[in-house]
């Protein structure tokens, strides 16, 4: 077949943007029936016979012709009202130029007639979470952070509905665990109060806690009662104190949960199991004889639960279930991580999953208007994120696992599948910057701006293993883990330089022993984490490509005439000093200065001269910044 080749468009054309942010929407958080005003910059002299707001009210296709407003160093804003009575109002513009009429939507511009699912979106009656856009994130899988109360951890058990056994080792001796036998380390809850300071040291403010109730393995997925802290971890006492010295020194916390099954021995699923006429029966999949049910993923100590179940709907989500219970005082969680929330509600004829999403959201943000509420999704989650649904969800899709296959070539699986599926050598960049841009225009920019973005986790190596320690690009890694929309996220040891090890893959044990610290990569991420905390560019900015070329891409982040520019050198050679037009930024004179670095760059009459770009990452902070001065002297 034929590869079809983009249509080329007038060069001045791509210097029409429109973005969703305060510098193009006179409110970005719009009410119900508000009139809005809507702008759009364009260059001054561009051979433009009208430019048009295409919105669908009701279903129906509506034009809006646009009017010329303020003329600002060489660029005319087009302005015109919009009036939203939708929940989700989608639109775009129509350029009617001399060379014939063009489309700019979310996706960019373009000649060809706009898909829905590239639509700017914009939704009504939807809340900011206050305190989010400003938050850093640091993941901690509790078994391996610390053992602050060895009392508690438990030592040869064996369960009576498993059979399985457990016991605790020596804190980081590599032991060979499996379903039948489970080594914990005595990770708890004191342990994580006891090293709060460390965290504050990197100036991290908000903690994403792996599960914390009741159940027998170390990973706690397999619960086996959701109104209860584990005991091995200190129980409930333990997670109230943790709580009030996470107030005390102004950081949040969000609880991880699994309402898509519990553990097999969890009281539930023993009286399902025992008395097929019972309530609890119902929140199962069982076969015809009920000696078969369905489990996660075919694993046998994880039953599916069954959200056909009124019962169970109330008992997990209901005004008084587990979702209302944890953040309400004493626990008085920020918020919620789910996990598999792409499989929650989902099995072959039964498809609840909008159903019981909404009806989460509902309860969380009835209890907790503030409350964080992101999924486990692992592929494309564009539906679960259009502002009834997720608040966001864990971005591997839309962020982390396109930059990996940009720096180093990517694998494929799946669980069952025994096969391998291993690219022989990276994407190219035009790959990585249209799958961005995809994952981008699919969903609402205040929902992008909320996404949970991050580089390892507890069930995907670490970077730094993934990377295999090339330490230039695990660093531009992470400056753009920092600078992408959305919200950042530390796994707990990789800014100290951890990698995956045997027996434990990424859940290693947290090392205590400074010595043994990467000291100069956890000063790195201390800078990072302090930049994007103050940073309101970073925060609410819009995002917009610049350039790329083989090993070379650049993007901006702009807020109210402030920019940020990223300059990512994959290669393994600098790359010659570039002179790249801004016209489409937005820039026609800037100064700018390295953050991390001493060098500067200049746009002068809308061209950015660059000097040499080495192998790795730079931010560029525009010199004239508000928060600038101080970030780069020290």
């Amino acid at each position: 077949m034929k590869q079809i080749e983009a249509v080329k468009m007038p060069s001045w054309m791509a210097s029409a943007v429109h973005f969703q942010t305060s510098d193009f929407l006179s409110n970005t958080y719009p009410k119900f029936d508000e009139e809005i005003e809507v702008r759009v910059r364009a260059p001054e002299n561009a051979p433009l016979k009208q430019l048009i707001l295409r919105t669908i009210p009701n279903g129906e296709q509506q034009f809006t012709t646009m009017q010329k407003s303020t003329v600002i160093d060489g660029y005319t804003l087009w302005i015109c009202r919009l009036r939203l009575r939708e929940a989700v109002n989608p639109y775009y513009f129509i350029l009617d130029s001399e060379s014939g009429i063009w489309y700019l939507d979310a996706f960019g511009v373009h000649q060809d007639l706009p898909l829905n699912s590239q639509a700017f979106k914009l939704l009504t009656d939807q809340e900011e979470i206050p305190w989010l856009p400003g938050s850093v994130f640091y993941q901690i899988f509790p078994d391996r952070f610390a053992n602050g109360d060895s009392s508690n951890d438990p030592i040869d058990e064996t369960d009576g509905v498993t059979g399985s056994f457990r016991s605790t080792y020596s804190w980081g001796q590599g032991v060979a665990s499996s379903r039948e036998h489970i080594a914990f380390y005595g990770g708890d809850l004191k342990g994580i109060q006891d090293h709060l300071d460390h965290l504050q040291e990197l100036g991290v403010n908000g903690i994403y806690l792996n599960p914390v109730f009741s159940a027998w393995t170390n990973h706690r997925y397999d619960v086996r009662d959701y109104f209860s802290v584990d005991s091995t971890l200190g129980g409930d006492e333990a997670l109230i104190s943790l709580v009030q010295n996470l107030k005390a020194r102004d950081m949040r916390y969000v609880l991880d949960i699994v309402p898509n099954h519990c553990g097999v021995g969890h009281p539930w699923f023993l009286k399902a199991r025992l008395d097929p006429d019972s309530e609890e029966a119902g929140f199962f999949y069982f076969d015809e004889k009920r000696e078969n049910y369905v489990s996660w993923m075919g694993f046998r100590a994880l039953p599916k639960l069954n959200f056909r179940s009124q019962e169970l709907r109330e008992r997990i989500f209901g005004q008084e279930g587990v979702f209302s219970y944890w953040l309400k005082p004493p626990f008085d969680a920020d918020g919620w991580r789910v996990d598999v929330g792409n499989m929650l509600g989902r099995q072959d004829a039964d498809q609840f999953s909008d159903l019981v999403i909404r009806g989460i959201r509902q309860t969380v943000k009835a209890t907790k208007p503030e409350a964080y509420l992101f999924a486990e999704n692992f592929y494309e989650a564009a539906s679960q994120l259009q502002g009834d649904q997720w608040d966001g969800v864990m971005n591997y899709m839309g962020f982390s696992a396109p930059l990996m296959a940009w720096l180093k070539a990517p694998s494929a699986g799946a669980i069952g599948w025994k096969g391998q599926l291993h690219s022989n050598a990276p994407w190219q960049t035009g790959s990585l910057v249209k799958s961005w841009m995809q994952h981008l225009a699919a969903i609402p920019w205040s929902i992008a701006l909320q996404q949970y973005n991050l580089l390892s986790g507890h069930d995907t190596p670490r970077v730094r293993t993934i990377l295999e320690g090339d330490e230039t690009l695990v660093r531009l890694a992470y400056m753009v883990l920092f600078t992408f929309p959305g919200v950042p996220s530390i796994f707990y040891g990789d800014e100290i330089g951890l990698v995956d090890q045997e027996n434990f893959g990424s859940r290693v044990c947290m090392p205590w022993d400074k010595a043994t610290w990467h000291q100069d990569f956890f000063s790195f991420l201390k800078q990072l984490v302090n930049l994007r905390k103050r940073n309101d560019t970073l925060a609410h900015g819009a995002f917009q490509i610049l350039y790329w070329e083989d090993d070379l891409l650049i993007y901006q982040r702009e807020l109210a005439g402030d920019h940020v520019l990223l300059t990512l050198n994959r290669s393994d050679a600098a790359i010659d000093a570039k002179n790249i037009f801004t016209s489409e930024a937005g820039i026609r004179t800037a100064y700018f200065r390295e953050f991390l670095g001493e060098r500067s760059a200049q746009v002068q009459n809308g061209i950015l001269y660059l000097p040499e770009l080495p192998r790795g990452g730079s931010i560029w902070l525009a010199a004239d910044g508000s928060y600038t001065s101080d970030i780069i002297e020290s």
